[in-house]
């Protein structure tokens, strides 16, 4: 019987803060094989070699507590002084067993700056103090002694996670491997609707799925969409090698690892209702509709309105949304900005709010849909197939360019309390929360025909044959009347 093996490469990169989007998913994977007592499971690091590095009882004990949350976070203290914030990154960075990634050090300097928008002197400054201070310690750092690498044993199945999948691709180590390997296909957006991501992040990510695609036994697709898109793409690119395709779907990973007992008891800001849209703030999800809504009903609900809250990192190509709102002054006093949060304080964000909102283009799944059901708060999203998907078809759906659609929509949802009260009925009678165990038992499933002894379901690895890719970039977003009129 083989072995599992699961990389932990994502969040030793991400550092203690917490995980959001693709990173939230791969750490609730680790945390449920951590806690599996089932079978063997083994744990293990890419280096930049490309090589698997078993991990040591003092890196296991790290990374548990690392994703159960029990380490310091860059997070909070925003009233301490530069220094103090700066002192408290710098510890986190010294107890860390390995180099933490670069988007922990973007994130630690905008908690120590107080820099949002990752821009300024200050920002940069906070940057590369934070990153001498890791070359320092990599040079103090004693050198490790050789481990076993699971991805050379043939009796090894191993999960190779998205940080490795790109160092691996980027370095082009393909045929280093004899394990059975398997990833989690989270979308294929920069392939399918290139304009939603910047160039080089778009040619990054096609090599990557190449990569995936042609050396993968089982790609495990977090949605019927994300699995339905993998499926044509693998076909167009190399009907020669076609990994298994499954599915095994997120769910409530925030709502479980906070417990009700760390959240506060009471909302804050008792006399302020607000609306949330919790994602990054990046051209694909759609801000700006919300912001033309929120223009139009202002004059019409006046303090009926309540305050839009736009929850999450700044992304890229966000230039029209913060054009808008330097156009439109009066929109300051309706629309805040929140970002580098705990998840207590997301927890109570969604907790508190009086409905949410989620237009986004188009998405792999739809993690902050499904958390809104998780935590019972009605949610009005677009119609990206996934996004219905995620709230298992119980929410209203709307064109996600349509802003009249959406003025209507926000508009009774604003007046009409009873409306309000039927979703979240509709929520507590019908949603059905997908629990991490479940959502970890169900790739355990997928896994086992890797190890499977009847050759019918057994996946066989052929010798891989030079790459060939047939990205069809841009081919899905034309066929879609909705992107046609946006890009127009």
């Amino acid at each position: 019987m083989k072995k599992l093996y699961i990389d932990s490469s994502l969040p030793f990169r991400w550092g203690p803060h917490p995980p959001v989007g693709i990173p939230r998913v791969e750490t609730a994977l680790v945390r449920q094989a951590l806690r599996w007592r089932a079978s063997p499971v083994g744990f293990f690091i890419v280096d930049a070699q490309g090589r698997g590095r078993m991990l040591g009882e003092a890196e296991l004990r790290y990374l548990k507590r690392l994703v159960e949350g029990e380490l310091p976070q860059a997070v909070g203290g925003e009233d301490r002084p530069y220094l103090a914030r700066l002192g408290k990154v710098l510890l986190i960075l010294r107890d860390a067993p390995f180099d933490l990634g670069r988007e922990f050090d973007r994130v630690a300097a905008i908690f120590v700056s107080g820099s949002e928008k990752r821009r300024g002197i200050k920002f940069q400054l906070s940057k590369t103090a934070i990153r001498l201070f890791k070359t320092m310690k990599s040079c103090l750092r004693a050198r490790r002694t050789e481990t076993k690498d699971p991805l050379k044993d043939d009796n090894a199945v191993c999960f190779l996670s998205s940080a490795s999948v790109h160092e691996i691709a980027a370095k082009k180590l393909a045929g280093k491997t004899s394990c059975g390997i398997f990833t989690i296909m989270h979308d294929l957006i920069p392939i399918d609707f290139p304009h939603f991501v910047g160039p080089h992040h778009a040619r990054g990510f096609v090599r990557n799925t190449a990569w995936q695609v042609e050396n993968s036994d089982l790609l495990v697709c977090v949605s019927n969409y994300t699995a339905d898109r993998v499926r044509c793409h693998a076909r167009a690119s190399n009907p020669a090698r076609i990994p298994e395709v499954a599915v095994a779907s997120p769910g409530a990973f925030l709502k479980e690892g906070v417990a009700d007992g760390r959240m506060r008891p009471e909302r804050q800001n008792q006399g302020r209702k607000f609306v949330l849209y919790c994602s990054t703030i990046e051209i694909r999800k759609n801000h700006i509709l919300l912001l033309k809504v929120w223009h139009r009903l202002l004059p019409l609900l006046g303090d009926r309105l309540p305050t839009l809250v736009f929850c999450g990192r700044w992304g890229w190509m966000y230039d029209e949304l913060v054009a808008f709102m330097e156009a439109n002054p009066r929109l300051r006093d309706h629309v805040q900005f929140r970002s580098n949060l705990s998840d207590q304080q997301l927890a109570e964000l969604y907790r508190d709010a009086e409905f949410s909102v989620y237009p986004s283009a188009v998405e792999g799944w739809g993690l902050g849909a499904a958390e809104c059901l998780d935590f019972g708060l009605p949610v009005l999203i677009s119609d990206a197939p996934s996004l219905t998907e995620a709230t298992q078809g119980l929410m209203p759906t709307l064109p996600a360019h349509d802003v009249e659609a959406w003025c209507a929509a926000v508009a009774k949802a604003c007046t009409d309390p009873g409306w309000l009260a039927e979703l979240r009925e509709t929520i507590a009678s019908r949603y059905r929360p997908i629990r991490e165990r479940d959502f970890f038992t169900t790739i355990v499933g997928h896994v086992a025909t890797l190890d499977s002894s009847d050759p019918g379901p057994m996946i066989r690895r052929p010798e891989r044959p030079a790459t060939r890719t047939v990205s069809r970039v841009g081919e899905l977003a034309a066929e879609q009347p909705a992107f046609r009129q946006a890009e127009r």
